[in-house]
């Protein structure tokens, strides 16, 4: 009995003991720390009783019912697990320590922890009249030192926003962060910059967030995102930091009538915000979208699909660029594809800096000078592969017509501005379609084209530069083609293009136009067969002979020509050239330059007496093969 009796209380006791280990007696209550900027409040801070009764330190504790205010939001969990923790008691206490003078950003530079664990955080925000709450589920924070947190990740979250004008519910898979500098996070929230052109810190590294899904309500506007990625964003305070920022432009946002005073400080905070921060790349992957349609009637809503939008910052000489693949939305009505649309070497850091440079102007006072700062630089913006298919107002054969129209490119560069103005300009459209009508308006076209034309297709290029060495408009090529009809290609030299022409002061930029002179222009123009189809069907149409319609126009330009532009050397060079090309259309030359090697220009019009006057001040050379 004596044996068993031992037995049984040993039994109890270790029983007794592993409960034991499980407790945790509260070492601190009712916690409240806050300066300028945020608050911490913590209900109790525990540890396992094992560390308690053994006096272990502080390698794995609990914090109940937490919460944290920080940039206007409020963050609220019931439970923070923390463990394998090799800050000192020290640091531990200074974090939460009410009395303490140290910024909080110096104080978490001390923290490190082997994890953290949060069942569950609460967001809740308050903006334009209404209230944001974000709730994240299963937060772990994994290898913390100095304050700087490796892995980061939340399993699930949850958004639900309501105000006046929106009802918004949103749900998110799995996210992570990789390398959280949580000390230089703090800083932007409490510190406030030197100058706008202080360093960026690195916040963090790659991130990720799976399958966003958001609804508004009342619209019934649907959205979802598959996967959301990047890496490497970097900040910096602003010049009232981000807490006084935030909260200045969360009080006069709302406002519809603000005074000068009051336009010139939201202006050049925006301008201190959106200068503060950069991101080396993000990504969203298989975007959808549902949008019901205006007039509310039965039927289905307008859906549409991205493919993909891709992000990458600026970085040194290197501009930011934005890439968009794979866009469709159609209905039962139409379809809209665009195979890709890009912008490249883009940048807003002459609007930033226009609006840092205002000063204490309105911006309803604003000149052109003014206003001319503030454009940013466009770069080149491309779009392929356009596919539209829509209902037209116009019928065909008494059933609503169709427009149909696809494109192989477009593009657009505007760069290198002066004063906001580019001077690097190139505007290209490749292979524009459109679908002809069976009759209509359209039918003449239809028959220049000939038979086995369904399509006119066109293509377009304009491409100019200003040098600015030798003060000259270098155009390029203006050219364009349509096929079955023919092409045409002007290319030429205009001096007299000093800087004067960029000017924000309206007079001398208008003299500096007029004071344009063209040095040389060469123009082709070449013939399809349009030209030989045209004179067949006016021919048929005027019951006479093709062959007599092109000798009677043949002879009438010597004259035409004479009556425009007067009688001339250089009228009848381009008189035999024309009359050539309409009796036998191949390739029309023409080749000008001015006399006076200055160049001609707009004086040399005005000041003629007649044109004659003036196209004699040029050399002209006509050719046609």
């Amino acid at each position: 009995m004596g044996l068993r009796y031992r037995a049984g209380v040993c039994a109890l006791a270790l029983m007794a003991g592993s409960a034991a280990l499980q407790l945790e007696p509260t070492v601190i209550r009712d916690l409240v720390v806050g300066n300028d900027g945020h608050r911490i409040a913590v209900g109790a801070v525990k540890v396992p009783l094992w560390s308690a009764a053994f006096a272990q330190g502080t390698e794995s504790f609990a914090l109940e019912n937490v919460s944290f205010s920080f940039g206007g939001a409020r963050y609220e969990a019931k439970r923070i697990e923390v463990s394998g923790a090799a800050s000192t008691k020290a640091d531990i206490e200074a974090l939460f320590s009410g009395s303490s003078s140290e910024p909080l950003a110096d104080r978490l530079a001390r923290v490190r922890a082997k994890q953290i664990l949060i069942p569950e955080v609460k967001l809740t925000q308050q903006a334009h009249g209404g209230t944001v709450t974000v709730t994240y589920s299963n937060v772990t924070l994994g290898d913390i030192v100095n304050g700087k947190i490796a892995s980061t990740t939340v399993e699930a979250m949850a958004m639900d926003e309501k105000g006046p004008e929106v009802d918004l519910v949103g749900s998110f898979g799995r996210a992570s962060i990789s390398d959280f500098d949580l000390p230089a996070f703090a800083r932007l929230y409490e510190t406030r910059a030197a100058s706008t052109s202080d360093p960026m810190a690195l916040i963090h590294g790659p991130f990720s967030i799976e399958k966003t899904e958001l609804r508004a309500a009342k619209e019934q506007i649907g959205f979802k995102i598959a996967r959301i990625s990047g890496r490497d964003f970097m900040a910096r305070p602003t010049l009232d930091s981000w807490t006084g920022t935030s909260a200045l432009l969360e009080r006069l946002g709302d406002k519809t009538d603000l005074s000068d005073a009051e336009q010139k400080q939201l202006m050049t905070s925006i301008a201190d915000l959106l200068g503060a921060f950069n991101i080396a790349s993000a990504e969203a992957t298989g975007i959808e979208f549902t949008v019901p349609k205006k007039d509310k009637s039965k039927q289905p809503s307008v859906a549409g699909r991205i493919e993909r939008i891709a992000y990458t910052g600026a970085n040194g000489s290197d501009a930011a660029n934005v890439r968009m693949d794979g866009f469709a939305v159609s209905d039962q009505d139409m379809h809209i594809k665009f195979g890709g649309i890009s912008l490249t070497d883009f940048s807003f850091e002459q609007t930033l800096n226009g609006l840092r440079a205002l000063q204490d102007k309105s911006l309803d006072n604003l000149d052109q000078a003014d206003m001319r700062t503030l454009i940013p630089t466009l770069g080149t913006l491309r779009i392929s592969d356009v596919d539209i298919d829509g209902p037209s107002e116009d019928e065909e054969g008494g059933k609503p017509g169709r427009i149909v129209v696809t494109a192989k490119g477009l593009e657009l560069t505007a760069d290198k501005p002066v004063n906001g103005i580019p001077t690097n300009i190139r505007y290209e459209t490749r292979d524009i379609a459109m679908t002809l009508p069976s009759g209509g308006s359209d039918k003449l076209i239809a028959d220049l084209l000939g038979p086995g034309f369904q399509k006119l297709t066109s293509s377009f290029l304009l491409e100019a530069t200003w040098s600015e060495s030798t003060n000259e408009i270098l155009l390029k090529q203006v050219s364009g083609e349509t096929k079955g009809l023919g092409r045409f290609s002007l290319t030429g030299v205009i001096g007299g293009a000093n800087k004067d022409l960029f000017s924000t002061d309206e007079a001398t930029a208008a003299a500096a136009l007029i004071g344009l002179k063209a040095k040389s222009a060469n123009l082709v123009v070449e013939d399809n067969g349009v030209f030989d189809r045209y004179l067949a069907e006016t021919a048929r149409k005027q019951k006479t002979k093709t062959e007599s319609l092109r000798k009677l126009y043949a002879d009438a330009v010597p004259l035409v020509l004479s009556a425009m532009i007067g009688n001339s050397e250089q009228t009848s060079t381009l008189a035999r050239a024309i009359a050539s090309f309409i009796a036998k259309p191949g390739k029309l030359t023409i080749e000008a330059t001015p006399k006076n090697p200055s160049g001609f220009g707009f004086m040399d019009v005005a000041l003629a007496p007649k044109p004659a006057d003036a196209i004699q001040k040029l050399n002209i050379k006509a050719t046609v093969e």
